[in-house]
């Protein structure tokens, strides 16, 4: 009877901590929000194998008549086993409780590498062999102008080469080059970072606004960090971190971890021997950590 209802009261526990997650509107520190609804209904589930537990425990105890086998399945006669066993379930539900939550940052950017470069998953349409696009010349300054007629549709199709993989990002790429301030959304930050990346000839020397946290190595030198945010994808598990270099002399005053919102114009560098794109910056301003500090793919890009 006991051991069932140390099981109802670990069950519970459980089913109370998502209630208080979503209660804080903590949740989204540990999910992607597509993902709520289903931890929501298991706290249900939860709650229901704790009344059955109650229930069994009940039975037991109207029933002692009842011969207790030798199965497998009858709790250990070991105290210090129990205490084990049922330590592997108590310990992290206190420490949910207990414990303050904390927003990834810097540490785990650190463990889990930067990308500096969008998606990993795509590789630029131009290659080193490519000459860049005739930025300069290209008329394109205005959205009706890449559906014009005269010539400057095909200046942006030069702008914006792509392949099967990289058609999506093209489409978007060119709706962001018709903008005069391309401000990099919480929605599409990945693909947005990518695009910038993937067709970065094309935006040379566009103002760019991007806001996240201070993020730096030893490598970045004194008058450059990361403007980062994690990504997740499922959960916390998976999250990783996204960023873009930013150039600004007084960057050795900004605190890791510090959420900055960064203005500037866009152009290139070399870190670590490869070419990124870089913000040479005009405006930082500090600002409040967001209540959702994460930023998540969007399923519908493309569609």
């Amino acid at each position: 009877m006991t051991h069932h209802l140390i099981r109802a009261a670990i069950l519970t526990g459980f089913a109370m901590f998502i209630v208080y997650l979503d209660r804080t509107g903590e949740m989204m520190l540990y999910i992607a929000p597509r993902m709520e609804l289903y931890v929501k209904l298991s706290a249900l589930g939860l709650y229901a194998a704790a009344i059955y537990q109650v229930y069994a425990a009940l039975q037991k105890r109207m029933d002692n008549q009842t011969p207790s086998c030798d199965c497998e399945h009858e709790p250990s006669p070991s105290i210090f086993k129990n205490i084990i066993i049922y330590g592997l379930f108590i310990l992290p539900l206190l420490l949910g409780f207990l414990v303050p939550t904390g927003t990834l940052g810097s540490a785990l950017a650190a463990k889990k590498g930067m990308s500096l470069s969008g998606s990993a998953g795509f590789e630029r349409t131009l290659s080193n062999n490519t000459p860049a696009p005739d930025v300069k010349n290209a008329t394109v300054n205005t959205p009706h102008a890449a559906q014009g007629s005269n010539g400057a549709g095909d200046d942006i199709d030069k702008l914006f080469p792509a392949d099967e993989y990289t058609e999506a990002h093209a489409a978007y790429g060119k709706k962001l080059y018709a903008q005069p301030l391309i401000s990099i959304p919480e929605k599409q930050f990945i693909e947005t970072l990518t695009t910038l990346d993937l067709f970065r000839e094309a935006f040379m020397g566009k103002e760019i606004e991007i806001t996240g946290f201070v993020y730096r190595e030893e490598d970045m030198g004194k008058e450059r960090f990361a403007v980062s945010r994690f990504a997740m994808s499922c959960c916390s598990a998976d999250a990783l971190p996204y960023g873009l270099m930013i150039n600004w002399p007084k960057a050795s005053e900004y605190a890791d971890d510090e959420w900055v919102t960064v203005k500037g114009t866009l152009t290139t560098s070399t870190y670590m021997n490869n070419e990124i794109i870089l913000l040479d910056a005009v405006k930082l301003e500090r600002i409040k950590t967001p209540e959702s500090p994460y930023v998540y793919p969007d399923l519908d890009f493309g569609l």
